[in-house]
């Protein structure tokens, strides 16, 4: 046996010293680039799991896809009357509840008129548009339940359908597109942990921290979703348009209205670059704003009879804005702690739709809750069907109900970990992420198959935006001033999409 020479094991020091040098001077990608994302090589698979993780070494990723495609494939065949009927069922729960809010807003501030208000916004979003706008209803004719127009086009469709402070085609790409097809990752929009590092690092006392996020909870979605939807929609725009982002501008990081409207830092100030503060107040906030908390109490002014027309609308906006605070607290509880939770797993890098790693990574990345009857779903907002809808986004609520116990039973054969449980302890798990007391699950994605990995980024055909152009010529009058907005256009047509 010849031992290696002292000139060859220095060469291979030099070596190793300057794949490392190359490495430490790498570029950080400047926007959602998922060449730069991969251009580190990947690990070696030969790695030592924690028990946790054990479950990750036999899994058969190919039969697991198998079974997966063909449950997904039987559950939209079986898509029919049922379901238009019981879409119907929800959209009827919605509209009394809207019936009785709407009735009787004109009280002093009372539990039945806020909840209905707040219910009546809760499931307009989670329940109605939320699968109506993945196309889960597509397949059937379910009238103007179809994500080819609802809502979509002008402020007018979307007060008829669905009036919130997310501009529905922003909440498109931003839900639809990025948060589905990189759930866990880094281009993941909706990442918790990653979008409270400013609260995990900050050196506050614990109990101040939690504080602080049960805080966000009533204002979250006009305070933090609704700009950083339009923040998704307007980088998109801007890539198709064969732009450059600014400079300072971190596409990955959250937006907030604090950060729009009082930038701080160089980062901050880049976003004006990309959301006209203006043109979002107009297109995105105005339209919610002023039907719902102006528009909608204005006739108690003019009330026949009224002593006090005005202390009739004052109640009336007082009973809004509680119940706006409220579906903020409910949306809170049952959204953001879908996929938080010291026992989900988040990634380092993309895999291929509907290939075996894509459906593991659905499943172990998010949490059920409790369900089984229209009324408990109802109170989740079909939320708590949450793995299935990642397994299978464009089905209907119907579906899930019926497609859950079957993929659970799946998971369980292949010993992919499926997480249920109670909507409250998902809370206490998000806002232990949220505050720094714990992190998710890194996933060893060296062990998932070569073929699954989407070394060059995900790419697909456009289904759910289809051709977003949007055409806002907002007319808003007041006794001086007209403001009339002008379009602008964002095609996407039976496009392909590069992240």
């Amino acid at each position: 046996m010849h031992l290696p020479s002292t000139r060859m094991i220095l060469r291979l020091l030099s070596a190793l010293l300057a794949f490392e040098s190359v490495n430490a001077f790498a570029p950080t990608p400047s926007f959602r680039s998922a060449t730069l994302l991969h251009s580190t090589l990947p690990a070696a698979p030969s790695i030592k799991l924690d028990p946790h993780d054990a479950w990750i070494e036999q899994l058969d990723y190919a039969g697991f896809a198998k079974e997966v495609t063909a449950l997904g494939k039987e559950l939209k065949k079986n898509t029919g009357k049922a379901d238009v009927d019981h879409l119907n069922k929800i959209v009827n729960w919605r509209n009394i509840a809207a019936a009785i809010g709407v009735s009787t807003m004109w009280m002093p501030p009372n539990p039945l008129t806020i909840i209905a208000l707040s219910t009546w916004t809760y499931a307009s979003w989670t329940m109605i548009a939320h699968h109506t706008c993945h196309g889960g209803y597509n397949r059937v004719n379910a009238g103007r339940f179809n994500s080819r127009g609802f809502a979509l086009g002008s402020v007018k469709k979307r007060i008829e359908d669905w009036c919130d402070w997310m501009m529905p085609e922003a909440w498109n790409v931003e839900h639809n597109r990025l948060h589905h097809y990189h759930l866990g990752e880094d281009l993941d929009p909706d990442l918790v942990e990653r979008n409270l590092s400013f609260l995990r690092e900050m050196n506050i006392p614990k109990p101040l921290k939690y504080v602080i996020a049960l805080g966000l909870t009533p204002i979250w979605k006009w305070y933090y979703y609704s700009p950083n939807t339009f923040k998704e929609l307007q980088v998109t725009k801007i890539r198709l348009d064969g732009r450059e982002l600014p400079t300072n501008f971190e596409a990955e990081e959250p937006v907030t209205l604090r950060m729009l409207f009082f930038p701080k830092t160089d980062s901050d100030k880049a976003i004006a670059e990309v959301i006209n503060p203006t043109q979002f107040m107009v297109q995105v906030i105005a339209p919610f704003l002023l039907s719902r908390f102006i528009l909608l109490p204005a006739p108690l002014l003019l009330f026949p009879g009224a002593l006090e027309p005005t202390l009739l609308f004052s109640h009336a906006v007082v009973n809004l804005v509680l119940a706006e605070m409220l579906t903020n607290v409910h949306g809170f509880i049952t959204i953001v702690t879908n996929h938080a939770g010291c026992d989900l797993y988040k990634f380092r890098d993309e895999v291929q739709p509907k290939s075996g790693s894509f459906y593991v990574r659905q499943v172990v990345s998010s949490a059920n809750y409790n369900g089984g009857s229209d009324l408990l779903d109802f109170s989740h907002g079909w939320l708590n069907y949450q793995i299935e809808h990642h397994v299978w986004p464009d089905l209907s609520m119907l579906q899930y109900q019926i497609g859950a116990p079957k993929l659970e039973e799946i998971c369980q054969r292949y010993g992919v970990p499926y997480v249920k449980e109670n909507v409250f302890v998902r809370l206490a798990k998000t806002l232990n992420i949220m505050v720094g007391q714990s992190s998710m699950r890194e996933f060893p994605v060296e062990m998932e198959p070569e073929k699954d990995k989407a070394r060059k980024g995900v790419t697909w055909k456009s289904t759910n935006v289809h051709q977003a152009v949007f055409k806002w010529k907002v007319h808003f009058s007041s006794v001086a001033t007209k403001a009339v907005f002008s379009s602008f256009h964002f095609g996407m047509l039976n496009s392909r999409w590069q992240s």
